[in-house]
């Protein structure tokens, strides 16, 4: 009886311990309490931090959240024995943290200074964020932030967004933003056809040449077609479109009536009438879709004097030639006649009595009317 009666007393004593402690961990009168960002998560186990100190807890939690955790600290207060956890506002001091948010082989905020994100957030890319939390290693775990718009300055090592015209591709690819030229270095194997207008987003890097480092395919996007305007009133960026004659061709292309740039990507002869539909570049006009609307054999016999470029044919009456190589030849067509200017790179052999044919431009020479020609293609026994 005195055993049982002892026992009984043990067990109340014990029921009325457990009351007290349930009471004293419901009511927060006893325990211990901890605020910090959720820095690491698995199942089963978390890692809060406050900046300056780590707590871990067995619980799976969600990274970048903030929770209060109520329970028993022990392991030098580095893990806690969890009675309570909810999610809070930061009781501890945030910093604070202004860039651009850059999701490239992990999430980062340049900010210049290249600054790993402990998680990732639903921002577009290049986007200047306003940030505050906190830094747990070399990572910053976000806790509040904004979003703000786009930089369209061009600062050397930051994400910049522009939009223009792709006026080079190939070995180089270069676009015009509307007042300056900016090399693109794009990812292998993405080609930009030139005309195409596009926005890209890069780093901004102040080379020889203002250029842009492309990170990934999805930050070039084509908008649409360059401005289309007449040929002689284009611009560097538009595309150019009208009827000219080529007057003469060399290694840098043609050289048009309409334009005073040479135009490349396209075959004709002096005297070809062509159709064209060019970009204009800073020294150059680049065929985006040409051809020939009017051959030059339709051109009328413009013996008798024309202006432009011009078709002459007739019969040789002389033929002059010089020590130094340079000669004439008198050709001549019913009432009229023209000295045709044989420079010796021409390689042209004309003897009298031999129809001609040849394109070129009048001029005089020692007062008298004169054809000028361009190449030895322009001039020919017979038809050429």
């Amino acid at each position: 009886m005195v055993i049982t009666s002892r026992l009984r007393v043990v067990l109340l004593v014990l029921v009325v311990i457990s009351f007290a402690v349930l009471y004293s961990i419901s009511s927060g009168s006893q325990g211990d309490s901890f605020t910090g960002v959720c820095v690491y998560s698995s199942p089963g186990f978390s890692i809060l931090s406050n900046g300056s100190r780590d707590v871990a807890v067995p619980r799976e939690l969600d990274v970048g959240e903030v929770y209060r955790v109520q329970g028993r600290l022990y392991h030098n207060g580095e893990r806690m024995q969890v009675y309570e956890i909810e999610k809070t506002s930061p009781n501890f001091p945030l910093e604070e943290l202004e860039g651009f948010y850059w999701p490239s082989r992990g999430c980062y905020i340049l900010t210049p200074e290249r600054i790993r994100m402990g998680y990732c957030l639903n921002v577009s890319k290049a986007s200047r964020v306003f940030l505050k939390g906190i830094f747990h290693g070399s990572k910053f775990y976000p806790v509040d932030f904004r979003v703000g718009g786009f930089s369209k300055e061009f600062e050397d090592g930051m994400p910049v967004v522009v939009e223009g015209v792709v006026l080079y591709s190939g070995t180089r690819t270069v676009m015009w933003n509307g007042s300056v030229e900016i090399v693109l270095y794009l990812p292998y194997g993405l080609h930009l056809e030139p005309g195409k207008r596009v926005r890209v987003i890069g780093i901004a890097r102040r080379y020889s040449m203002p250029s842009l480092l492309v990170d990934s395919e999805e930050d070039v996007e084509i908008t649409g077609e360059a401005c289309v305007r007449p040929i002689e009133s284009a611009g560097i960026g538009d595309i150019g479109v009208g009827n000219c004659t080529v007057i003469s061709k060399s290694h840098s292309g043609l050289r048009l009536e309409c334009s005073d740039k040479p135009l490349k990507g396209v075959e004709a002869r002096v005297g070809d009438r062509l159709g064209i539909r060019a970009l204009v570049r800073r020294g150059s006009l680049l065929c985006i879709s040409c051809n020939v609307i009017r051959r030059r054999e339709e051109l009328p016999n413009s013996i008798c004097g024309g202006s432009g470029v011009v078709k002459v044919q007739g019969q040789v009456v002389w033929v002059k030639t010089y020590k130094n190589g340079f000669g004439l030849a008198n050709v001549s067509s019913g009432d009229c006649w023209v000295l045709i200017k044989l420079r010796k790179s021409l390689n042209a052999s004309l003897g009298v009595n031999d129809s001609v044919t040849a394109y070129g431009e009048f001029t005089r020479y020692r007062g008298l009317p004169a054809l000028e020609i361009r190449s030895g293609e322009d001039v020919c026994c017979g038809e050429c």
